[in-house]
């Protein structure tokens, strides 16, 4: 038999599950995945829904994203280009009837794909939150998920601790210490998927790959402009039963009672107070100018540098900078920054602090 992955939060996720795919003991036979992007990628708030997309193949109980996939504008979704570019068939979970659903589907994608156990996958730890925690922004989505997968033979893998710039390192591994086994990821791992990094906006993913690969450091990530630490323990991965998880985050066995979308997300605010989904709606509603990368770029560049520098800040990621800088296309402003300065590139991230000179 098999082991279905289950991308806990959405696409960095899926990205992420294709690479530790190299850890299971069996054949990986698929990842599965709500469709939730950034607003930067999809600016309707929330997860997408099989109504969003034309070009689904479905399947007995579930339907499979493929590259003829498109989601129904004005949404957006990166699920289409990764079902080309992972070599693992890419399962859509559909949230409309809450974890009852998509735990349905789960269930009847493993047992078409030949799967007797399921993997859960989040990079950076926020899975392990609790009501109060300081710094927790998303523990929707990745509950929800958890929750789908609750009832079936599952566990958890917790991969780069405290990397999405939400629970710390510390509060991860702590909560985590004594139900744990740890993996030590090496470089080979991202070879095949160093690619798709070059072109999608996950951060969290990006970073796990960057610590595999031995970069340390403080990286400032998000809208937000949060700091993360690079430590020897970002290229690790905490293998916990899911049932543990559900201990450690009272949110993931309340969702798993959900009927439907709007079900789950009231639980979430009676629960956590808040939810991302409220966050995304307040931000999709404000306007917001943008200006196009241009050379233009360059002479702001060198002010807000100055001051990462005072905030200790040593990489930035891309899609941080784009929007400090108030540019709409990062993957423009990337190629004009590696054009004009090369030697600050670092792999996924850009230099904030360039190398001394020697005179």
């Amino acid at each position: 038999m098999g082991t279905l992955l289950v991308a806990a939060g959405g696409g960095g996720d899926v990205i992420a599950a294709a690479a530790l795919s190299a850890l299971t003991s069996d054949e990986a036979v698929g990842i599965a995945t709500m469709a939730w992007d950034r607003l930067i990628i999809d600016p309707l708030p929330g997860p997408r829904g099989a109504a969003d997309f034309t070009g689904l193949e479905t399947r007995r109980g579930w339907r499979q994203v493929t590259t003829h996939t498109r989601p129904i504008p004005p949404a957006g979704s990166t699920l289409p280009r990764l079902a080309g570019e992972i070599p693992f068939p890419l399962i859509l979970l559909d949230p409309t009837r809450g974890a009852h659903g998509m735990r349905q589907q789960i269930q009847d994608a493993a047992t078409e794909l030949g799967a007797d156990h399921l993997r859960l996958v989040d990079v950076g730890g926020d899975l392990l939150g609790r009501p109060g925690d300081v710094g927790l922004r998303s523990p929707f989505a990745d509950a929800l998920t958890a929750a789908g997968c609750l009832a079936l033979p599952s566990s958890a893998w917790i991969a780069g601790p405290g990397l999405d710039g939400e629970l710390i390192e510390d509060v991860v591994c702590e909560r985590a210490r004594d139900h744990v086994t740890v993996h030590t990821l090496v470089p080979e791992l991202w070879k095949p998927y160093l690619p798709i990094l070059d072109w999608h906006p996950t951060e969290a993913t990006a970073l796990l790959a960057c610590a595999t690969l031995g970069l340390r450091g403080t990286v400032e990530i998000r809208d937000a402009g949060l700091p993360v630490h690079l430590t020897d323990r970002s290229p690790t991965v905490l293998e916990l039963d899911l049932a543990t998880v559900a201990d450690i985050n009272p949110l993931v066995r309340l969702l798993a009672t959900s009927e439907s979308m709007f079900d789950a997300e009231r639980l979430a605010v009676e629960v956590m107070g808040s939810t991302e989904l409220q966050a995304e709606r307040a931000k999709a509603a404000k306007r917001r100018r943008h200006r196009s990368a241009s050379a233009d770029t360059l002479a702001v560049l060198p002010e807000w540098e100055r001051e990462a520098r005072r905030r200790n800040i040593d990489f930035v990621t891309y899609r941080r900078l784009a929007e400090a800088l108030g540019f709409t296309e990062v993957a423009a402003l990337r190629a004009l920054l590696a054009a004009h300065i090369p030697a600050r590139e670092a792999g996924l991230l850009w230099k904030v602090r360039p190398e001394p000179t020697i005179d």
